[in-house]
């Protein structure tokens, strides 16, 4: 059974894939919109921070698109946008405070970052279709955190129960070796790695917005090189 995978930051993603995996992405992980007047609801102070749950983003949720707020703040790539997200964080060589500006500009009530850390529910349904796209009926998952390795009926669970499956980063993959995908701490994208070389066939035909790794592309893909 696959182990969670722990990348080094500033190694090419590719030259740290286990056997048999030949080629990787990055999947990112959509924006939140929730309908009007969701926020009012919820929010019991000006300063209480909300966020809503995955059952009520599946329910009532749009996935707004990296490109669609790119075209809205006026930032020009994936990188700029991750490097927004991630400013607060960022060693201050790397960070770009008016990048996060220009994003933080276009944020309106019930519109809500990208889901970090974990898978966003946004893909789990398509996650379960691939997992199970070359026969599979099982798949295992893996919770670094909890040290928790189990296997589970694909048919059998749905995307909320997969999104509680861990409390933060996990390995999904199935029970054939033919697919993984895997999240990871502070990070707004799940990282989706086959044994075959088509990726980007599979990237198209779910719509998903992704980073392919090339020889050269490290976990840190959005930042500059030294």
């Amino acid at each position: 059974m696959l182990d969670y995978i722990h990348l080094d930051t500033d190694v090419p993603v590719l030259s740290q894939l286990p056997s048999p995996f030949m080629s990787t992405a990055f999947l990112l992980h959509p924006f939140v919109q929730m309908p009007p007047g969701w926020e009012q609801v919820k929010r019991k102070h000006p300063s209480y921070h909300i966020y809503p749950s995955d059952g009520e983003i599946l329910q009532l949720g749009t996935p707004v698109s990296w490109k669609n707020m790119m075209k809205q703040s006026g930032l020009a790539t994936f990188k700029e946008v991750a490097i927004a997200l991630s400013n607060v964080w960022l060693h201050k060589k790397y960070a770009k405070p008016h990048l996060a500006k220009k994003l933080n500009a276009i944020f309106q009530q019930n519109l809500h970052g990208p889901m970090e850390d974990t898978i966003s529910i946004f893909l789990i349904e398509d996650v379960l279709d691939v997992l199970v796209s070359k026969g599979s009926e099982w798949f295992y998952y893996v919770d670094p955190i909890e040290e928790k390795k189990e296997k589970m009926r694909i048919n059998n669970v749905s995307p909320v129960e997969v999104t509680c499956l861990a409390t933060c980063e996990i390995l999904l993959v199935d029970e054939n070796h033919e697919f993984a995908f895997m999240s990871e701490y502070d990070a707004y994208t799940t990282l989706l790695l086959s044994k075959e070389d088509n990726i980007h066939t599979l990237i198209q035909e779910y719509g998903w917005e992704a980073v392919i790794c090339d020889n050269e592309t490290t976990p840190a893909w959005f930042l500059p090189k030294e």
